[in-house]
């Protein structure tokens, strides 16, 4: 944010008495950092009982848990020495969506930051948690009983003894 704001702060100076394309650089860069500053107010990662809210500079992802496979950190090759580690949600039907708001640079190729490892079980609690409760993507609710209970029980091992179907023994 303060990125943006001292670019859209800097354009004002460069039109100020300048030729004519001072204002047009300058109303140009007035209007690229304020963009920026603006953007970046709202990033972040919200996470909700029905997904996942990622907002970068980009715009804005929603992403439903039931589409989540699975969160890992992901590392990238970015400038020239560093690396750029964040956590990737693994789509089922559509890829992968990084969450980028939450990246690190990092000097180290084999580490994940203590920040990013956080991030990441923090999401896959969040998972866990909605699978439990979610009969789409989740745990399946058991199927309900018959309506006889042991009598219905008893009534069909006996019909399957006397049809002869091979099975002669009442003990499982």
């Amino acid at each position: 944010m303060g990125l943006g704001a001292g670019v859209a702060v800097s354009g004002p100076i460069a039109m100020a008495g300048g030729p004519w394309y001072g204002y047009v650089f300058g109303g140009l860069w007035s209007l690229m950092g304020g963009t920026v500053a603006w953007r970046s107010f709202g990033m972040g990662t919200k996470l909700a009982a029905d997904g996942i809210t990622s907002s970068n500079l980009d715009g804005r992802t929603s992403i439903e848990w039931c589409d989540v496979e699975t969160i890992e950190p992901s590392r990238r090759r970015n400038l020239i020495f560093f690396h750029t580690i964040a956590p990737v949600v693994r789509l089922r039907y559509r890829g992968k969506a990084t969450l980028t708001e939450l990246s690190l640079l990092s000097i180290k190729k084999d580490s994940v930051p203590e920040r990013t490892g956080r991030h990441v079980a923090e999401l896959n609690a969040a998972l866990r948690a909605h699978r439990i409760n979610c009969p789409r993507c989740g745990a399946q609710p058991k199927a309900v009983a018959t309506s006889q209970g042991l009598v219905g029980r008893l009534r069909s091992r006996l019909r399957s003894l006397f049809s002869g179907n091979g099975d002669r023994s009442i003990v499982r």
